[in-house]
């Protein structure tokens, strides 16, 4: 059940002033048959090593999750004797490193959350890699070995000096010397006043610690000095020790029941600076991480910036224009179509002096559209190429077409109903494909007005007598010349700029989380809103650049149609851009799994596409989809750009209002369902493995 902040119960100092970590009664479960903690109570002195033992899914990460603050109890409390989060040094058991930057660069990347300088880290530095027989500062993480990347990982715990340590599973896989340097270390720092808890398979190896928790089912068998524990059980080792408390825990299980609570009241471990929405120094550690990773991947960088001018290129070339070069079967009754000549239609069609052949003409014009000509002797094998698609239609002139022609002209409602017939240029079109099949019919339309108008030209006669009985002024916005690239250039701006910022910040976002690295920064002190502001901060600089060459080529290179002020329209791509940084970070919030993600994001940029006017007037949609279709990201600002473009609408127009404000508030959106599960699910950055 989700409870409000005011309902977690924060755990503070504890009234001993002896132990530096205790918790009593804990317990958590993922399922309701899922328990992982079940009354567990944990006490680590100040100044020791507590060692916990247990099994394979006993619940230890799960604990140390807790007592970090990346989890939360359903009941119980944890008390701690420290303040701050700069005072705790955790090594999570998956490591979450960063292993496309180098040893050095991780860090300062984790000194600089902890609040240090690039001295006392330089300083620090030095020691750790001498200490944990590190290779050079200057390696990638990725080169190390497993072994390598699990001491970088340990000295990461170690860089701020931190006086509460928290190490899961430190020394697998480590060689035995280094591992007794480790130990030697860690005994050294108790001497100093530091608490350690470590996490170890290696029972011998944890009769170093001054106390051991052996866990079991979600709580401890019992705690207390290896010595002690071996002596109270009558054993040699504490192997044999583990085995026989277990078998008790087995017995004292099947004759009682443990009850869990009825009622889950939130434990929250409490660290003051988790207050603290906002830091600079925190944000400068965030931001020189990202820089540091975008620096490497400058290969990838130069993709995500020239990918939106590529889309944009290759829309403007391959979308849109007018097809050309096709195919057109001719069988002309009147002339053969090879015998068509400027001299074929010289003079007055009207004339009966005139030997004029008006078919040669209209082909004429009708070729001034980019058709070629296949001429048939009839008919029957004309279609029957069209029906194969050796063809796109067929054009038929009938043998005294000219002669027909000229008497509907000259008769005009005294014309002979076979002369009607006969003057008209019976066309088969191949109308499968409507875009072509109605380019098709669109020029032979335009090509006839502008055949008669020539045809009387060469007669003297008003030219207007041939043209439809409509006039076409100048449109009032827009022009005659206008193709579907004009319509839809600012819908395709408009997804560039909120589709590649939001795959682009899900992306990063997510492979952080999925790779526990987010889970790691937190527990470092790192706030959300540091890690938003730094993403947003480089996605911006990173937006502006491809908003400013999706722009060039779409109104420089193509010259499309801008007809309004460039602030304007600048500004309402950079608010797009935000609102898509946005719902990609929503995106990773909500997500725990890539491919959904990714599914998610195409999923949408598909339906954004369909339903917003971008493609497709939204006066053209089913009435249902109409209705809601108004609310959908990017619709009104489609409406807004394509304004601003083709209409010259200023910044106050209604029209361009609307716009700003849309995305203004799909922005407020976004960011609300992103504070929604931060604040009601806590573990949102905790990946269950």
């Amino acid at each position: 059940m989700k409870q409000n902040s005011e309902e977690i119960e924060i755990s503070t100092i504890s009234g001993s002033k002896n132990n530096a970590v205790q918790i009593r009664n804990a317990y958590k479960r993922y399922t309701p048959s899922a328990i992982v903690l079940n009354g567990l109570n944990l006490t680590v002195p100040e100044g020791t090593i507590y060692g916990l033992l247990g099994p394979s899914g006993c619940g230890k990460t799960t604990l140390l999750n807790c007592v970090v603050g990346r989890i939360e109890l359903d009941a119980g409390s944890i008390q701690l004797r420290v303040r701050k989060r700069s005072e705790i040094g955790y090594m999570p058991q998956s490591l979450n490193l960063h292993d496309q930057m180098t040893i050095l660069e991780n860090f300062f990347f984790y000194g600089y959350l902890f609040g240090m300088n690039t001295e006392s880290i330089q300083a620090r530095a030095i020691d750790l890699i001498t200490f944990l027989d590190l290779p050079s500062g200057h390696r990638f993480v990725k080169t190390l070995s497993g072994g390598q990347q699990r001491r970088v990982s340990i000295a990461i715990a170690f860089i701020h000096d931190p006086k509460i340590l928290i190490l899961d599973e430190p020394t697998v896989g480590l060689d035995p010397v280094l591992s007794r340097s480790i130990w030697d270390r860690l005994l050294e720092m108790t001497k100093r006043g530091k608490s350690i808890i470590i996490t170890t398979h290696y029972i011998q190896e944890a009769r170093q610690a001054h106390t051991i928790g052996l866990m079991r089912s979600g709580v401890l068998l019992a705690e207390e000095a290896p010595l002690s524990l071996m002596e109270r059980c009558g054993c040699a080792d504490l192997e044999e020790a583990f085995l026989m408390l277990s078998h008790k825990q087995e017995q004292d299980t099947k004759s009682m029941e443990l009850a869990y609570p009825k009622s889950s009241h939130p434990v929250k471990a409490y660290y003051e600076d988790d207050n603290k929405t906002f830091s600079r120094t925190k944000l400068r550690g965030v931001m020189y991480k990202n820089l540091t990773l975008l620096k490497r991947e400058y290969i990838f960088m130069v993709f995500v910036i020239v990918l939106p001018v590529l889309q944009t290129y290759l829309f403007n070339t391959a979308i849109g224009r007018k097809p050309r070069n096709l195919h057109l079967a001719v069988v002309n009754d009147e002339i053969a179509t090879a015998n068509c000549s400027h001299s074929a239609y010289q003079g007055c069609f009207l004339d009966a002096n005139q030997t004029v052949s008006l078919s040669c003409l209209y082909l004429e014009v009708l070729q001034n559209e980019s058709y070629n000509f296949i001429e048939y002797t009839n008919d029957t094998t004309a279609l029957h190429d069209v029906r194969k698609n050796k063809v796109w239609g067929l054009l038929h002139f009938t043998e005294n077409y000219t002669a027909s022609l000229a008497n509907r002209v000259a008769l005009g409602l005294d014309a002979f109903p076979q002369d009607v017939s006969n003057s008209a240029i019976d066309t088969w079109v191949d109308l499968s494909n409507q875009y072509i099949g109605n380019f098709i019919r669109y020029d032979m339309v335009r090509s006839m007005v502008s055949f008669l108008k020539k045809a009387l030209e060469n007669c003297n006669e008003n030219p207007k007598l041939g043209a439809l009985p409509l006039s076409f002024e100048q449109p009032i916005f827009g022009s005659f010349d206008e193709n579907f690239i004009s319509y839809a250039s600012t819908a395709i701006l408009c997804l560039c700029c909120f589709f590649f910022p939001s795959i682009l910040t899900g992306g990063l976002v997510l492979t952080e989380k999925l790779g526990g690295m987010m889970e790691r920064m937190m527990v470092a002190g790192a706030t959300m809103i540091e890690m938003m502001a730094s993403i947003i901060l480089i996605q911006m600089v990173v937006h502006i650049m491809q908003t400013a060459l999706v722009m060039v080529v779409m109104y420089i290179v193509f010259d499309n149609p801008l007809e309004g002020s460039l602030i304007t329209l600048s500004l309402l791509m950079f608010i797009t851009g935000i609102a898509g940084m946005f719902f990609g970070f929503m995106l990773a919030v909500v997500n725990t799994d890539m491919t959904i993600t990714a599914y998610s994001g195409i999923g949408t940029n598909i339906v954004l596409c369909f339903t917003s006017g971008l493609v497709w007037p939204i006066e053209a949609e089913h009435y249902l989809l109409r209705s809601v279709c108004w609310a959908f990201p990017l619709t009104w600002t489609v409406d807004a750009a394509r304004g601003i473009c083709s209409k010259n609408y200023s910044f106050l127009h209604p029209y361009v209002l609307r716009g700003f404000g849309s995305t203004i508030v799909w922005n407020l959106i976004f960011m609300y369902v992103i504070y929604f599960f931060m604040k009601y699910k806590k573990d949102v950055w905790v990946i269950q493995k």
